[in-house]
C-alpha cells in the first residue's frame, strides 16, 4: 500500500480468484452490503451473508472467496494512520482488532446505511485535493470504529496490560506470526513450548503458569490447537505428501505426526485429507 490510507468499492465476482491466504501489513475494514463470502481467517472458515463488517489484523492470516457477488466498500490502513485516540486505548490494541476474536460483525439495514454513507464521505474524500484530507479521514475512520463499538456494549475496554497479560500478547502474537507455512522448506521456527520460552526469555513452566492464568490454557494447548488448524488446511487445500505437511510443522518423524494429529484431530491425516477430498468440510467459529 504506497501511502497510510486507502479506500474503495468492492464489486466481485464469483469467478474472481481470491487473494491468497496469508497475513497483510496493514488493516483492513471491510462493509458488506451485498453478496456472501467464504472467510477464512486464523485457522478458521465461516460463510458470511451481508449486510456485515469485517474487521482484519495484520497479525492474523486471511482470504475471502466470493460464493455469490460480493458489493460493499473497503478501507485500508497502518498502524500510524490511526494512533491513539486522545488518552484513550490505541485501536489496534482495542477489543475490536484483538487475536482470537471473530473479526465478523453482523448488521441491522439501518446499520449498514450509517456505514455507507461513511464510506461514501471517505471516498469523496479520498479523491479531493483537500490539503488536509488525511486528517478528515481519519477522523472518519475514528467514527466508524466507535459506531462499531457501540454495536458490541459488553466488550470491556482493556485495562492497563500487566506484565503477565504483556506476557500472553507477546506470545500470541509470536504464535500467529508463524502461520500460514508457507512451504515445507520453511518449517515452523517456534513449535514447542521450550521454543517459545527461551524466544521470549522466560523459564517454560512459568510460561505455561501465566497462559493458564491469563488465557485458561498453557502453552501445550495454544500449541496444539494452532498446529492442529494449519495442518487441516494444509491437508485440505494443499497438494503435500504427509511427510511433509510433518516437516513443515515441525515434526522429524511423520509417524509423530500422525499420533499427534489422531489425537487432536480424532482421525489420521490420510482420513482426513480422504474425507475432505470426498464432501469438503469447514471448520467452525
Amino acid at each position: 500500500m504506497p501511502q497510510p490510507f486507502n479506500v474503495f468499492p468492492i464489486a466481485t465476482g464469483v469467478s474472481q480468484p481470491s487473494l491468497p491466504y496469508s497475513r497483510r501489513d496493514f488493516y483492513q475494514i471491510s462493509l458488506y452490503t451485498g453478496g456472501t463470502t467464504q472467510l477464512q481467517y486464523a485457522g478458521h472458515s465461516l460463510r458470511i451473508e451481508s449486510p456485515a463488517l469485517l474487521l482484519y489484523n495484520p497479525l492474523a492470516p486471511y482470504a475471502c472467496t466470493p460464493i455469490e457477488p460480493l458489493h460493499g466498500y473497503c478501507c485500508l490502513f497502518t498502524t500510524e494512520f490511526l494512533p491513539t485516540p486522545g488518552q484513550g486505548v490505541p485501536w489496534v490494541d482495542s477489543p475490536l482488532f484483538q487475536l482470537g476474536a471473530s473479526p465478523v460483525f453482523l448488521l441491522t439495514d439501518e446499520q449498514c446505511a450509517f456505514l455507507t454513507q461513511l464510506f461514501e464521505q471517505m471516498l469523496a474524500e479520498v479523491n479531493s485535493a483537500y490539503r488536509y484530507k488525511f486528517d478528515l479521514l481519519r477522523t472518519h475512520v475514528h467514527l466508524l470504529l466507535h459506531e462499531v463499538l457501540r454495536m458490541q456494549p459488553d466488550v470491556p475496554q482493556l485495562a492497563d496490560p500487566s506484565a503477565a497479560s504483556r506476557l500472553a500478547t507477546q506470545f500470541l502474537q509470536a504464535l500467529a506470526a508463524q502461520f500460514p507455512v508457507a512451504s515445507p522448506a520453511l518449517p515452523l521456527p517456534l513449535h514447542t513450548a521450550e521454543a517459545f520460552a527461551q524466544h521470549l526469555g522466560v523459564h517454560v513452566n512459568y510460561l505455561s503458569r501465566v497462559l493458564r492464568d491469563v488465557t485458561g490454557q498453557p502453552t501445550s494447548a495454544h500449541l496444539a490447537a494452532r498446529i492442529t488448524q494449519e495442518a487441516k488446511r494444509l491437508l485440505q487445500h494443499a497438494d503435500w505428501p504427509i511427510a511433509d505437511v510433518a516437516e513443515a510443522l515441525g515434526f522429524a518423524d511423520p509417524t509423530y505426526f500422525n499420533h499427534f494429529f489422531r489425537k487432536h484431530a480424532g482421525t489420521s491425516p490420510n482420513a482426513f485429507r480422504r474425507a475432505e477430498a470426498a464432501a469438503p468440510g469447514r471448520l467452525v467459529w
